[in-house]
């Protein structure tokens, strides 16, 4: 077994399908094929069903493949630390963010400092928020996280730092009913046609635990990822939606501001906080991050880092 074998395993389980893997992974497919069989000999199981049109990822599969990423991140962690001793910070980091407009937080200034600092780190984004972006801190597919949820919500194994809070509000078309009604509960959008974001997000959790504490029902007609999309179909009288109020305030003309509703649950909010590993991840990337990104908490609450020399804008430590 090798590592060569591993990252084969590891780009079947991504792509489920031999073609598509073995050309990530810039081999034949019939050698491909040949790596895999004397893995499963190696292992003694099968790790992947094939027929000529699917592949499926046994349980074994599913093992192995877990604890091959957690091998080739290690590896990678390894050599980005020894690269690293005598040089300017190295490696990947891997972001996850609900969205990099979210709240109050300068996001995109803070990557941009982040890349000017630190030009040799190659930054790979991705777009997770609450449950799936939890799920990859702990199995190391993601370093560090922006979500929308409170730190109540996260599983343990996770650190937790409040970046900002905002509340949700409701937002109504400009020929609704309710507009201008000023404050509402949620009860009143029982019958509404009601427009909300897809299961895994930050926001679809507050919302849910809005709608449990007013112990309301409601009719969801759709489910969308952005907050933005949400609040322009909810002002074309497409439906209605709650929103953190950052994203209401973007899309409704200040003439019609009387479509944006406030709730009458004072918890009613949307948290967006920094989350990591605990303990914090050791890639020199990593940790490099933490330290900038930490520096916008309005308070106390950073991990246990490595201390660093303040780095020159090459680059350099």
């Amino acid at each position: 077994m090798d590592l060569r074998q591993m990252e084969y395993a590891v780009a079947i389980a991504d792509e489920l399908n031999f073609t598509r893997a073995a050309a990530r992974c810039r081999i034949g497919q019939s050698g491909l094929s040949h790596q895999i069989t004397q893995l499963e000999r190696e292992v003694g199981a099968l790790l992947f069903e094939r027929t000529s049109r699917s592949v499926r990822v046994t349980q074994a599969g599913q093992v192995y493949v877990a604890c091959a990423r957690r091998v080739l991140r290690a590896v990678q962690e390894m050599h980005a630390e020894i690269s690293s001793l005598d040089g300017p910070v190295r490696g990947r980091l891997r972001i996850g963010s609900v969205t990099l407009t979210a709240g109050n937080i300068d996001q995109l200034g803070l990557l941009r400092e982040f890349q000017e600092v630190y030009p040799a780190v190659e930054v790979t984004l991705f777009d997770s928020d609450g449950v799936r972006a939890t799920s990859q801190l702990l199995t190391g597919e993601l370093e560090v996280a922006v979500v929308a949820v409170h730190e109540h919500q996260l599983p343990p194994g996770i650190a937790y730092h409040l970046l900002s809070v905002v509340p949700l509000v409701a937002v109504v078309g400009r020929r609704h009913r309710l507009r201008g009604a000023g404050v509402i509960g949620l009860a009143e959008l029982a019958d509404e046609r009601f427009l909300e974001c897809v299961p895994d997000t930050g926001l679809r959790a507050q919302v849910d635990a809005a709608f449990d504490r007013a112990r309301a029902r409601r009719r969801g007609v759709c489910a969308l990822r952005s907050a933005g999309d949400l609040v322009s179909l909810a002002f074309e009288d497409i439906g209605v939606t709650v929103v953190p109020r950052p994203a209401a305030d973007a899309i409704v003309p200040a003439d019609h501001a009387d479509c944006v509703l406030r709730l009458d649950d004072p918890q009613a909010l949307q948290p967006l906080a920094l989350v990591h590993r605990d303990p914090a991840p050791a890639s020199p990337a990593a940790q490099a991050f933490l330290r900038l990104a930490l520096t916008r908490l309005p308070g106390p609450g950073a991990p246990e880092l490595e201390e660093e020399p303040a780095p020159t804008g090459s680059g350099e430590r």
